[in-house]
C-alpha cells in the first residue's frame, strides 16, 4: 500500500493561503525516484506565483522548488546511482505537473525527483544546509553556461586556479542565486568580483570571490572599473532585481572592455541595457541547452559535495516545522531577508 501523502496546497489562483491536505502518492517513472521530504526552502518564485497568479494554469496546485530528503523508491533506470535510504538534494519542478498531478513539487511529504537534478548529501551535512542549493544552483548554472546566455566553460573538479580564465562580475553575490554563481564561476576558473552590502562581504568572499565591493558606494562604477583595468573580463551576472545595478554594470563593462555581456535573472531587463552591452534574461525552462547544462553541472555538484568543496550559502534560517508553516515562511520572505535562506523542516 502506498504511504499517505500530504501537501501544502494552493487551492485557487492568487489564494492568500496555502492549505494542508491529502495528495496523491506517485510512483517513479524512468529516471525518477521518490523521497520522503525532510526540509524545503522558500524562494521568491513561491510567493510571486501565489500572489500574482503567474506561470501555473491548473488549480489546485502545489508549489516549491527546493527539497531534500531520504530516498524511499527508485525506478530501475536509476538503480545504479541511487538506492533506498540515500540522503539526497534535488530540484523540484512545480511548473511541470505529471498529467494532473503535482508530484514534482516540493511542498509535500513525498516528492518525485527527476535525474539529473539529484545529488547525494554527505552524512555530515545537515538537510537544512543542503536544501538552500537546488533552484539557485540551476538558475546560476543556466545563466553562466548555456548557449543562450554567457556560454562560459563549465565548472571543473578538482578546482582550477582562480582567474585562469579571466575575471567575472556577480552583482547580488550574497543572494541565493548570486552565491551559487560565485561558486560556479570560481570552479570554472574565473576570478569573481562580488557586489553586495558591506555586511555580507565575508559571505561573498567565503563563496569564493577574490574581491567584494559595496553596492551602496556612490563610486562603485569607478572603483570596480579601476580594479579591473588591464584585466580580461568575460562578462557579468545580475542576480538581483535592480535597474540601477544593471546600468552600473553596463558602464563598468563599457569602461574596462572585454566581453560586453550580462546575463540576468530579471525578465525584461534587456530594456535597461546601455553602452552597447548585450543583456540576456534567463527564463528558458525546458530549453535544450538548459537541459544539457543540468546534465553537466549536477554530477559536478555531487562530486563537489562529496569532496567538501561546496559551500551551502546563504546560511539557512529555519522558520518552521511542518507543512502548516509553509505559508508563514512565504510571507516572511516576501517581507525581505538578506544573506539567508528561509527553510521549513518537514
Amino acid at each position: 500500500m502506498a504511504p499517505r501523502n500530504r501537501a501544502s496546497w494552493l487551492k485557487e489562483k492568487q489564494s492568500p493561503q496555502n492549505v494542508v491536505d491529502d495528495a496523491p502518492y506517485t510512483e517513479p517513472s524512468t529516471n525518477e525516484l521518490v523521497i520522503k521530504t525532510a526540509a524545503t526552502a522558500i524562494n521568491p518564485a513561491d510567493f510571486m506565483i501565489q500572489k500574482l497568479g503567474i506561470l501555473i494554469n491548473e488549480y489546485p496546485a502545489i508549489l516549491g522548488c527546493d527539497v531534500v530528503g531520504q530516498v524511499v523508491q527508485v525506478h530501475p533506470s536509476l538503480a545504479d546511482k541511487f538506492e533506498i535510504g540515500d540522503r539526497v538534494v534535488g530540484a523540484a519542478q512545480p511548473l511541470r505537473p505529471k498529467g494532473d498531478c503535482y508530484c514534482y513539487s516540493a511542498f509535500q511529504d513525498y516528492v518525485v525527483l527527476q535525474a539529473p537534478c539529484i545529488a547525494k548529501i554527505p552524512n555530515d551535512v545537515p538537510y537544512k544546509d543542503a536544501v538552500v542549493l537546488p533552484l539557485a544552483f540551476n538558475t546560476a548554472a543556466s545563466c553562466l553556461f548555456t548557449a543562450e546566455t554567457l556560454e562560459l566553460p563549465g565548472p571543473k573538479m578538482p578546482m582550477p586556479e582562480s582567474g585562469i580564465n579571466g575575471h567575472f562580475i556577480v552583482w547580488g553575490a550574497s543572494s541565493s542565486v548570486g552565491a551559487c554563481a560565485v561558486q560556479l564561476a570560481t570552479a570554472a576558473g574565473y576570478a569573481v568580483i562580488g557586489v553586495g552590502s558591506t555586511k555580507n562581504h565575508g559571505m561573498i568572499q567565503d563563496a569564493g570571490a577574490v574581491k567584494a565591493f559595496d553596492q551602496a558606494n556612490s563610486s562603485i562604477v569607478y572603483d570596480i572599473s579601476e580594479y579591473l583595468r588591464g584585466k580580461e573580463v568575460v562578462g557579468a551576472f545580475l542576480a538581483v532585481n535592480s535597474e540601477d545595478a544593471l546600468k552600473a554594470m553596463c558602464k563598468i563593462l563599457d569602461s574596462v572592455g572585454g566581453k560586453k555581456f550580462i546575463s540576468s535573472v530579471v525578465p525584461g531587463s534587456e530594456a535597461w541595457a546601455t553602452a552597447g552591452v548585450k543583456v540576456t534574461t534567463n527564463f528558458m525552462t525546458g530549453s535544450e541547452s538548459r537541459l544539457q547544462c543540468q546534465d553537466a553541472v549536477w554530477p559536478w555538484l555531487n562530486e563537489a559535495m562529496e569532496r567538501g568543496e561546496m559551500k551551502y550559502l546563504p546560511k539557512p534560517q529555519v522558520v518552521g516545522n511542518g507543512l502548516g508553516d509553509i505559508q508563514k515562511a512565504c510571507d516572511l520572505l516576501e517581507k525581505g531577508v538578506s544573506a539567508k535562506k528561509l527553510v521549513v523542516l518537514i
